[in-house]
């Protein structure tokens, strides 16, 4: 009898006074998404904290911070390195002036399709170049992202160069505005919620952005034109992590974080082309003609790219790994010399 009072008592000790000792381990990781909770980005970065908890048994958590809290988007990819935050997710092309490799995955006409791009991103090579050019920032390069097709929303026909000419396109700055640029535009560099007005108010004539924003901007209130192909089919964002933060973890959490990102990914290019399809069906119910350049034509616009392309190669070694990457799958998959 004394003997079960004292097992008793010990089970209460351990069980009773201590219910949350198993969470003890708990580790909770810090992950910035550059994008808004309800965009794809945004459900693709809580399907992979969702993730990451399922194959962890929950010892590992991943909180995410969005936009306009924490941290501005400009300090996040230092806040990753020096382990303020521990992790990212969505494009590294804002911090191309630190990591120039990111701009490879923006040169346009770099693949097909999604499938397309997840066969480079993966079998081609491309990811572990991509890592290695990470690791020299102390970040682990854990996976891509489908953004979807992204290219030219306008308020005019495109089916040749001069089409473009002098026109005034929106863009994100960078590599992006090179892009319009080089194609004879006029390259506007503008915040995404603030172009609406300015394409109602014709201080644009487009912009390069993704599809589906046709319907969810309600940008068919102020384009007439979707351009076909779209510059990106589609736009590749990323995931990364804090080397020091991930190597903290025990081995199967590490695997178990990593295994999350692929699954993602995964996910995000599995619904990519389907997305797309449907947008391109919603901006046509919405009365946006889709403008179809032509092979012929098309052949003009990848040659007056070509330079950027070069430009890009000469950036670091890394670069010019992943700029071969690409051209070698082109002239393999689609005969095309770029």
């Amino acid at each position: 009898m004394f003997k079960k009072a004292v097992v008793a008592v010990m089970a209460f000790l351990a069980f009773g006074l201590f219910p949350l000792a198993p969470a003890f381990g708990q580790t909770t990781l810090r992950f910035y998404c550059a994008y808004p909770e309800k965009s794809y980005t945004g459900q693709s970065t809580l399907f992979f904290a969702n993730e990451v908890a399922r194959l962890t048994t929950n010892q590992v958590q991943v909180k995410v911070s969005w936009p306009g809290k924490d941290v501005k988007i400009g300090e996040v990819f230092d806040a990753v390195c020096q382990g303020e935050l521990d992790g990212y997710s969505g494009s590294l092309v804002y911090f191309a002036g630190k990591m120039p490799e990111v701009n490879c995955q923006w040169l346009p006409f770099n693949w097909a399709n999604a499938n397309d791009a997840k066969d480079v991103l993966i079998n081609k090579g491309y990811m572990n170049v991509m890592a290695e050019a990470a690791a020299t920032h102390g970040v682990t390069y854990l996976g891509a992202l489908s953004a979807m097709n992204m290219g030219f929303l306008t308020k005019f026909p495109v089916a040749k160069i001069g089409d473009l000419k002098g026109k005034k396109i929106r863009s994100a700055g960078g590599i992006l505005s090179e892009e319009a640029e080089a194609l004879g535009a006029s390259a506007v560099d503008l915040p995404a919620p603030d172009q609406y007005e300015a394409l109602k108010s014709g201080r644009l004539d487009g912009t390069d952005f993704p599809w589906y924003a046709v319907e969810g901007y309600k940008l068919s209130e102020v384009v007439s034109y979707l351009v076909r192909p779209a510059l990106h089919t589609p736009g590749v964002l990323d995931i990364i992590v804090n080397t020091k933060i991930l190597k903290s973890l025990p081995p199967d959490q590490q695997q178990a974080v990593r295994k999350a990102a692929m699954n993602t990914m995964e996910q995000s290019f599995a619904l990519s082309d389907a997305r797309d399809e449907d947008a391109l069906r919603k901006a046509e119910s919405l009365g946006v003609t889709v403008s179809v350049i032509p092979e012929f034509q098309l052949v003009k616009f990848r040659g007056a790219m070509r330079p950027l392309w070069n430009r890009e190669a000469k950036k670091s070694p890394h670069s010019a790994k992943l700029v071969e990457i690409l051209r070698e799958h082109l002239r393999k998959s689609m005969g095309v010399e770029q």
